[in-house]
């Protein structure tokens, strides 16, 4: 399925439906996303302006840069969906389950890199932007830290059902360095929108 070619109302539908896949990752990467778009549309509102010339250039290079990100979201949505099929699926058929939860970890953790990339341009965003559209970009970062916080909360619910330590440091240490950088990087968009 790809999620991006749904209407919102059709996407939320399959998410309160009794299907297990959406789930949790694919929302997340979905607000991810949304939040995402907020800050691209900031940048669109600075460039070609008089009073933004100086940042004209920069702000282009960062739109760019969160176009990818937002396309890279909404293929992770699709692919954590994938994976938390094929857990399912390694559930009912009793096969390698370790496995497809290492992936349905990994991807999760994916999705909150790029939620952390995302936070980082934000911050420029924020502090360079048109100010009349900065509260936008305020809110996108606000979905991004969310989604960013959820994502790194499913990897740490997957990791408690692996028994590969070292597996399981590993992605909790690559968590861990995610949220750190992350709360960074949103308390300086907070401290600039405030």
């Amino acid at each position: 399925m790809i999620y991006s070619n749904q209407s919102i109302s059709d996407f939320l539908n399959t998410v309160a439906s009794q299907k297990v896949t959406p789930a949790g990752g694919t929302a997340a990467a979905i607000v991810g996303a949304i939040g995402t778009a907020l800050c691209e549309m900031v940048c669109l509102h600075t460039m070609g302006e008089d009073e933004y010339a100086d940042v004209e250039v920069e702000m282009a290079e960062i739109q760019e840069e969160l176009g990818i990100q937002r396309g890279f979201l909404l293929e992770l949505a699709d692919k954590d969906a994938e994976v938390v099929d094929e857990l399912l699926a390694a559930y009912r058929d009793d096969s390698d389950q370790t496995v497809a939860m290492k992936k349905a970890t990994g991807v999760p953790l994916t999705i909150a890199e790029a939620c952390l990339s995302v936070l980082e341009y934000a911050t420029v965003v924020t502090e360079k932007g048109n100010r009349n559209a900065v509260p936008d970009a305020g809110t996108g970062s606000f979905l991004v830290y969310s989604a960013l916080q959820a994502s790194v909360y499913t990897v740490r619910t997957n990791l408690g059902h692996l028994s590969d330590s070292a597996f399981t440091e590993e992605m909790e240490t690559r968590a861990a360095n995610i949220e750190r950088s992350a709360d960074i990087e949103f308390e300086q968009v907070i401290s600039t929108i405030e």
